[in-house]
C-alpha cells in the first residue's frame, strides 16, 4: 500500500500560481450502501407561523438550469434571456482563455436576477448599506452554498465616491453657488449619476465566484485586479481579447460618470501607498464595494501592469510575490526581494502606467473560417413555488436577513410542497438553527427521496453519528458495525455525488476510527481516494495518516505525515505532523518528490 498511497503524492499536478491553483476534481467511484425499502413513512414536522399569521402570496419568477448555476428571475423575458446568453458567452470565452476557471464549484450555485418589485434590497447585508456603498450585484457565500445576485432595476446609483465628489466639486466652482460650496450638506442632489453596467457586473461577480474556490485564496488586491481585466474581457464568435485598455480620452456625453479602466479612473488623482493597498481584506467596506473605488483601480492598475505591461518584466515578481504571499504577511522587504524595488519604486511605475499605458493584450483568433461553438441556449419556464421558496430563502439567509429567509423556506411547504430540494434546504436550515430533531427528520426524508446534495447526506450522517456516539453499541464504547453501516450510507451517497467534498472523507476517517471493527486495506482506498482529491487538504491528511496507524499501515502513515509537511505552512499543523512523524518508522521519500 505504500507505493499506492506515495503515488497519491507524486500525481499531484503542480499548477501555476497565475492559474489559482485549481484542482480539478473528479467524482468519486464505487456505489452507496442500499437503503431498505421496507422502511417506515418518515414523519415531517409541522409549522406554525407566529410573526405572521398570512403567508404571503406565492411570486411570479422565472426559472431554469444553466451549466453550474439555477437561474431565478422576475425581469422581463426578454432581458433575462439576452442577459443569460450573454453570460453563457462570456463563460466559454473565459474558459477557452482561462482553462483553469472550469471547474465544478464546490457549493450549490444559484443566479438571482431581480427586475422588478424592489426584491433586491432584502438581500443586502446591513454591513453593506450606506451613501457611499454601490450594492447593485452580491456574492454571497457560506461553506454550504453560494449566490450570485444581481439588481437589474437599478440602472444608476448617486454614490458618494472620490468621483462623484470631485465631479460635484468641480460643478459647485464652475456654478459659484454659495449653496453648494457645503458639499456635506448637498451630498446626494449635486453628485452625478453613476451609470451602472449589468453585464459587467455579472462578469465581475462571476470573476470572484471562481476566485473563492481557489485555495489558498489569493490576496484581496490580486482578485480584484483579475476581477477588473476579465470583467472587460471582449469575445465574439470568433475573437478574444483580454487586457484590452480603453480611450482615456473617451468622454460621457450626459454627463453621467461611468466605471472606467485604471487609465481614465486613476489619471490626476493620487494613488494610495503599496503597503495601503496590499492590507485591504476581502471583507472589507473598500474591498465589496468596488464602483468609483479607488483601490479597486490601482490593483486593477498594478495587476494589469504586472501581467501585460513593460513586456512582461514584472510577471516573475508578481508569481514570486503571490507564491511568497501564502506563507507571510506583505511587507516591503519581501516585495524588495520579489521586484528588486522599493513600493515607493513602483508606486513611481504604476503612476508612469496609468498615464502613458504600453502593454500587449492577449488574442485568442478561432482558426480561419471557423467560430467558436455556441453555448446552448437557456430554457426558462415559470419557477415551482418550491424553487423560489428554496433559492430566495437559502440567499436571504447568507445575507443575514434571517426573518425573510425562514419565511420564504416554509412558506412553501406549508402550501403544501413536499419537493426533495426543499427538504433538504429546510434541513440545513433547522440544523443551523439548533433544531437537530426537526432537522434530522427533513433530511431522512429528502435522502429518502434520493435528493441530488452531497452536504444533505453529510449532514445527515453526521446527525446518526452524534446520535450513535452517545449510544455506542460495540465493544469498549466504541461504535457496532451496525452503527457504523448506517452512518456510511449517506456518507457513500455524498461520496457518488458531484462535487466531490473533502468533508465526507473527513468523515468516514472518524466514523471508522470509532469503529470497533478496523476498516481492512480495501476500505482505507476510500480515504486514498479522498487524500488524492484534495491533497492540500491538511486535516484530511493528518485523519488519514492517525487512521493508517490505527490499522497498523506505520508505512503509509509515515509517507502521509511527510505529505502534510510538504502541504501546510501552519506552524501548529506542522507540529502535530511532525509529532506524528515521530511516532512511525523512518521513511526515505525519493529526491524526485517535490512539493505539490
Amino acid at each position: 500500500m505504500i507505493n499506492r498511497v506515495f503515488r497519491i503524492f507524486l500525481g499531484v499536478c503542480v499548477v501555476n500560481t497565475l492559474s489559482l491553483v485549481f484542482f480539478a476534481q473528479s467524482s468519486a467511484l464505487g456505489t452507496a450502501p442500499v437503503a431498505d425499502a421496507s422502511e417506515p413513512a418518515i414523519e415531517l414536522p409541522t409549522f406554525t407561523v407566529q410573526d405572521s399569521p398570512i403567508l404571503p402570496e406565492p411570486e411570479a419568477w422565472r426559472y431554469a438550469r444553466i451549466e453550474g448555476f439555477e437561474v431565478l428571475s422576475n425581469s422581463s423575458n426578454r432581458t433575462t434571456q439576452r442577459l443569460v446568453e450573454d453570460f453563457q458567452r462570456f463563460h466559454q470565452a473565459l474558459v477557452l482563455a482561462w482553462p483553469a476557471a472550469d471547474i465544478p464549484s464546490a457549493v450549490p450555485t444559484s443566479l438571482i436576477l431581480v427586475g422588478r418589485g424592489n426584491k433586491f434590497d432584502p438581500f443586502v447585508p446591513r454591513i453593506d448599506v450606506g451613501p457611499e456603498v454601490g450594492s447593485i450585484s452580491l456574492n454571497l457565500r457560506d461553506g454550504e452554498l453560494s449566490a450570485i445576485v444581481i439588481d437589474l432595476e437599478t440602472t444608476t446609483l448617486n454614490l458618494v465616491t472620490p468621483e462623484g465628489i470631485e465631479a460635484f466639486a468641480a460643478q459647485s466652482a464652475a456654478t459659484s453657488d454659495p449653496a453648494a460650496e457645503d458639499a456635506g450638506a448637498t451630498l446626494f442632489s449635486g453628485i452625478p449619476n453613476f451609470v451602472v453596467d449589468h453585464y459587467r457586473q455579472l462578469y465581475r461577480e462571476y470573476i470572484r465566484f471562481i476566485l473563492t474556490q481557489s485555495q489558498p485564496r489569493l490576496p484581496a488586491w490580486m482578485e480584484e485586479g483579475l476581477a477588473q481585466i476579465f470583467m472587460r474581457m471582449e469575445f465574439s464568435p470568433t475573437r478574444i481579447v483580454i487586457g484590452k485598455v480603453e480611450d482615456p480620452n473617451e468622454v460621457s456625453i450626459d454627463g453621467s460618470i461611468e466605471d472606467r479602466d485604471f487609465n481614465h479612473a486613476l489619471h490626476r488623482r493620487a494613488l494610495m501607498p503599496l503597503q495601503e493597498m496590499f492590507s485591504v481584506t476581502r471583507d472589507s467596506a473598500t474591498a465589496r464595494n468596488p464602483l468609483g473605488n479607488r483601490w479597486a483601480k490601482q490593483s486593477y492598475a498594478f495587476v494589469h501592469l504586472c501581467l501585460y505591461g513593460n513586456q512582461g518584466k514584472y510577471q516573475k515578481g508578481l508569481l514570486m510575490f503571490l507564491s511568497r504571499l501564502a506563507g507571510q504577511p506583505p511587507s516591503e522587504e519581501l516585495f524588495k526581494e520579489c521586484f528588486g524595488m522599493t513600493y515607493k519604486q513602483m508606486l513611481l511605475q504604476i503612476r508612469s502606467y496609468v498615464d502613458f499605458t504600453a502593454y500587449k493584450a492577449v488574442v485568442f483568433q478561432a482558426k480561419k473560417g471557423t467560430k467558436f461553438e455556441a453555448p446552448p441556449k437557456p430554457v426558462f419556464r415559470d419557477a415551482t413555488d418550491a424553487e423560489v421558496g428554496r433559492i430566495k430563502g437559502e440567499a436571504l439567509r447568507m445575507a443575514g436577513n434571517k426573518a425573510a429567509a425562514k419565511m420564504a423556506l416554509i412558506a412553501p411547504y406549508i402550501r403544501g410542497s413536499r419537493d426533495p430540494q426543499l427538504l433538504a434546504s429546510l434541513g440545513m436550515y433547522e440544523y443551523a438553527e439548533g433544531e437537530t430533531a426537526r432537522a434530522r427528520k427533513f433530511l431522512e426524508a429528502a435522502a429518502k427521496e434520493k435528493v441530488n446534495r452531497p452536504r444533505a447526506y453529510l449532514q445527515l450522517a453526521q446527525l446518526r453519528f452524534d446520535e450513535a456516539m452517545k449510544k455506542p453499541l460495540g465493544a469498549r464504547q466504541l461504535l457496532s458495525a451496525v452503527q457504523v453501516g448506517e452512518i456510511l450510507e449517506p456518507l457513500f451517497v455524498a461520496r457518488g455525488q458531484t462535487p466531490a467534498l473533502p468533508e465526507v472523507y473527513e468523515m468516514i476517517a472518524t466514523v471508522w476510527a470509532k469503529s470497533e471493527t478496523l476498516p481492512t486495506a480495501g476500505n482505507l482506498a476510500v480515504i486514498d481516494e479522498g487524500v488524492q482529491h484534495f491533497i492540500r487538504r491538511s486535516g484530511l491528511i493528518y485523519q488519514a495518516a492517525l487512521l493508517k496507524q490505527q490499522c497498523g499501515f506505520l508505512e503509509d502513515a509515515a509517507v502521509l505525515a511527510e505529505i502534510g509537511l510538504r502541504v501546510t505552512s501552519n506552524a501548529a499543523e506542522r507540529e502535530r505532523f511532525l509529532t506524528l512523524k515521530a511516532s512511525l518508522p523512518p521513511v526515505q521519500l525519493p529526491a524526485s518528490a517535490k512539493s505539490p
